[in-house]
């Protein structure tokens, strides 16, 4: 137990221990649900950005989302599309980014408003509503209570979870692409707008959330003495 006083030790185990939880039935679903509402959020920023109107915001069990959004043309619809798996991987580099300055309360601070907003205009199904009810009030509770030592490592979990499922989750998308072409996917709705092969544009995807994952472990991940 005294390695979790190393700080970067205890990185390393809340990393590893993040890709193993995201794959545990029922309870992996649930946490990589944190970076499918970051994912439909990305979604959901672009459409408001662009003066479109947001009908709902939908969260499954499975751990897969939809946003439905108003789209006016295919310009907007293209730049909707485009910012769902990208933001989960800007939304890792700045929570590391976050962590790195010791601004582990405010992080969940904000993460924790962030879901709050949704649920009340947004999230209308009703799984998406008992999900980010328990999760907001869940860290409510422990900003509550100033529980400053598991704040400080969920900030780290939370972190985690979504520099993970922003590399899991494309290569989902690279195989559901070339394996199940005929399935509505974000590549699909790219596709349909700039002629490219969805496949390509996966790839494309893939390359960009790599690129900045890489760009992550690089500038805040602990060096291992």
């Amino acid at each position: 137990m005294v390695y979790l006083y190393d700080d970067t030790i205890r990185f390393y185990i809340i990393l590893l221990a993040c890709i193993a939880l995201v794959y545990i039935p029922f309870i992996g679903k649930y946490v990589r649900l944190i970076s499918t509402m970051i994912h439909e959020g990305g979604h959901v920023l672009m459409g408001l950005l662009l003066g479109e109107r947001i009908v709902k915001v939908n969260l499954f069990s499975d751990a897969s989302g939809e946003a439905n959004v108003t789209v006016s043309n295919k310009f907007k619809k293209l730049l909707i599309a485009i910012v769902g798996y990208p933001s989960t991987a800007l939304m890792a580099f700045f929570s590391f980014w976050l962590i790195s300055e010791d601004y582990h309360y405010y992080y969940v601070i904000g993460i924790t408003a962030l879901f709050f907003i949704f649920l009340l205009l947004y999230i209308r199904n009703l799984f998406g509503v008992f999900w980010a009810l328990s999760f907001v009030i869940a860290n409510a509770l422990l900003l509550y209570y100033q529980q400053l030592t598991f704040i400080h490592i969920l900030a780290q979990i939370y972190a985690c979870i979504i520099f993970v499922e922003s590399i899991f989750s494309c290569f989902i998308l690279l195989y559901i692409s070339f394996v199940s072409p005929k399935t509505q996917t974000d590549a699909t709705n790219i596709s349909d707008v700039i002629y490219l092969p969805k496949q390509l544009v996966a790839v494309l995807i893939t390359a960009f959330n790599l690129y900045f994952a890489y760009l992550s472990v690089m500038y805040f991940f602990p060096n291992i003495n």
